[in-house]
């Protein structure tokens, strides 16, 4: 008799091919802390079975969720960050006609007004040519986008939103960092060293377009019903029915790392919010009691929510500040369970790789409570059990 092979699986890194309608919407959206597609996939078909729920109470751009319902489960997807919402929202339940994105996309265009064109500041003047002002503020005023609205204005927004800042040549604006927005100042000042004085002179209906084709080029993916639900999940998770979910993945924000508010400030504006940074509503999460207590209450909040054997798996930034306090809200919501942990390292580089700035991959880790189905699955990709000398959270920043 053989001994029993307990070495972590190769893993494919993109389990869906290109060239399907899965893999082009699993990446729609740019975010923090963004599970790659190989997490996810594994994860969900690893821990759960057909028709199982699937829970994220801090859902991102939804790519948790997103895998749940391309493999027949159910899932919910809970966020309290608008654009994070918004993206999840437009890959659970996407438009799906084409034609009427493109339809919406022309009256929106249309609808633009002249004085949309005028500049509202000197970073506005260097940001966009004055057709894309035109266009977004035309999207500002008339898309839908919200919970109560409507199906294709919130797939066009998601459009919009994500293109509207880029780097050089593959969006609307002048050179931005993909998935955050750097304070004006910052941004004129490195677009001046660097000589780029002038937005580039697109037609953002030919440009959003084109993406939108790409994007449907495969069509929209066959899934499982999917509630996306935009909202602080402390008090959204007390609203809904019980899941009796197998499976509770998900990435908590990192504590005093960034900030999950303004640093989307630009995309927020799109959305209806005010065009500069808003400290009171600053998400950093810098006061470690308050963290504490917030994963504690949404963790205790999702158990309700959870099958009895069901696995719980939480993604995490290795620091001590964010990895040790989801350590302890595992132990105190569910004592005397085996916690499992490895660490993991992201594919890419950070977002600060853009403007000089450098940028790191970010060290993370994986938290496992098993569950009844769990305890091969952590073996054969690569989970030790917590108390082992192997693993200690990292005691520097990144």
């Amino acid at each position: 008799m053989t001994s029993q092979d307990t070495s972590p699986k190769p893993v494919d890194a993109y389990p869906w091919k290109r060239n399907t309608s899965i893999h082009r919407w699993y990446a729609l959206g740019r975010y923090y802390a963004m599970f790659p597609s190989s997490f996810a996939y594994n994860a969900v078909s690893g821990l759960t079975r057909h028709g199982e729920h699937v829970l994220d109470p801090f859902c991102g751009r939804g790519n948790g969720p997103f895998s749940a319902t391309v493999l027949n489960r159910p899932a919910t997807g809970i966020d309290i960050n608008p654009i994070a919402w918004l993206y999840t929202a437009a890959k659970l339940r996407p438009a799906t006609k084409m034609e009427q994105v493109l339809e919406r996309l022309k009256q929106i265009d249309e609808a633009s007004r002249p004085q949309d064109r005028k500049s509202q500041s000197p970073f506005e003047t260097m940001l966009w040519s004055p057709d894309v002002r035109a266009f977004l503020r035309s999207a500002r005023r008339h898309l839908k986008w919200e919970p109560d609205g409507c199906e294709i204005d919130r797939t066009l927004m998601a459009f919009v939103a994500l293109h509207m800042q880029d780097k050089e040549g593959a969006g609307l604006s002048n050179v931005l960092w993909p998935t955050i927005a750097c304070s004006p100042n910052y941004a004129m000042k490195w677009w001046t060293r660097q000589k780029k004085f002038d937005p580039p002179k697109v037609n953002p209906a030919a440009l959003l377009e084109d993406k939108i084709r790409r994007r449907y080029e495969y069509g929209v993916p066959q899934q499982s019903p999917g509630n996306a639900i935009l909202g602080d999940s402390r008090t959204e998770l007390d609203k809904l029915s019980p899941l009796n979910a197998g499976l509770l993945i998900t990435s908590p924000p990192y504590c005093g790392v960034t900030d999950y508010w303004n640093d989307h400030w630009l995309r927020l504006w799109v959305l209806g919010y005010r065009q500069r940074k808003d400290w009171r509503k600053a998400a950093k999460f810098s006061n470690k009691a308050d963290y504490q207590a917030l994963i504690n209450e949404v963790f205790l909040r999702c158990k309700k929510h959870l099958a009895q054997d069901a696995a719980i798996l939480v993604r995490s930034d290795q620091r001590r500040q964010t990895s040790e306090m989801c350590i302890k809200a595992l132990q105190l919501v569910w004592p005397g369970q085996d916690i499992y942990v490895r660490s993991s390292k992201a594919p890419n580089n950070g977002v600060s790789n853009h403007h000089g700035r450098g940028g790191h991959k970010a060290k993370e880790i994986d938290l496992l409570i098993p569950g009844s189905r769990g305890k091969v699955w952590q073996q054969e990709h690569g989970f030790q059990r917590l108390n082992s000398t192997a693993f200690a959270p990292s005691s520097t920043t990144q």
